[in-house]
């Protein structure tokens, strides 16, 4: 019997210790750097000394949650990216009023900061651009999951919606008005569901009324809505 050899993945905790302690330093300190902020700076607003801090960046001590709340508060970040980069995605939509979606011309596509606590891969960002609406620039995020589609809560919810592909195919002179769109999915007497405009209560468009679930192919909720200036120069 012939034994093969099999290469061990083996983990060097002593060197992945020590790539964390370089992430660490180099996050706090491109925190101040981006604060335009000073270790003398951090360490006399938040009353501590400077070796203290100085000890932080070199990652010589290490930062507890509260030091890291109160640092967070200073220079207008969430704790978490003390520890860690931030996780970002690119946003490459907004919504109008009437409730279309619209893609931003690619130069105006960016990068934009997304909280831990509704971050995945699937998630996709929406910003609203209705300026004298409430949510006026704040970030929607919506789950897309290939695996789950048209979500069993969709109904009677805010949510993120596209076309089946027969449902254009049906529709193909209308294309431009089987688009995504973001609006209120409601289940009418009839059994059929419609697509609203959640300030006007009325169809966004005419193929927004009289459909079946089959005529959809996502039907996601709203995840979360939040104002990205707030929230990061507020979060705890």
């Amino acid at each position: 019997m012939t034994i093969e050899k099999t290469k061990l993945h083996i983990v060097d905790i002593k060197k992945s210790k020590q790539d964390h302690k370089k992430e660490t330093m180099a996050l706090l300190k491109k925190l101040l750097d981006e604060k335009g902020s000073s270790q003398l700076e951090l360490a006399n607003t938040l009353g501590r000394d400077k070796t203290t801090v100085n000890r932080w960046v070199k990652n010589s001590r290490e930062i507890s949650w509260d030091n890291a709340e109160k640092i967070a508060t200073v220079l207008g970040c969430h704790p978490v990216d003390i520890y860690q980069p931030k996780n970002q995605i690119e946003l490459k939509h907004f919504l109008k009023w009437d409730g279309n979606v619209i893609e931003f011309e690619k130069e105006d596509q960016h990068l934009i900061s997304i909280p831990y606590e509704y971050y995945h891969k699937n998630v996709k960002a929406v910003q609203i651009q209705a300026p004298g609406y409430h949510a006026d620039g704040e970030i929607w995020l919506f789950d897309i999951q290939s695996a789950k589609k048209f979500k069993k809560n969709a109904i009677g919810k805010l949510c993120y919606l596209t076309a089946s592909k027969k449902f254009k195919k049906k529709h193909e002179k209308k294309a431009k008005r089987c688009k995504p769109v973001i609006g209120l999915l409601r289940a009418e007497s009839n059994g059929k569901l419609s697509i609203v405009n959640s300030y006007t209560q009325k169809p966004i468009n005419d193929l927004c009324a009289n459909l079946e679930i089959e005529d959809l192919e996502y039907a996601t909720p709203v995840k979360a809505k939040y104002d990205p200036d707030l929230y990061f120069k507020t979060a705890k």
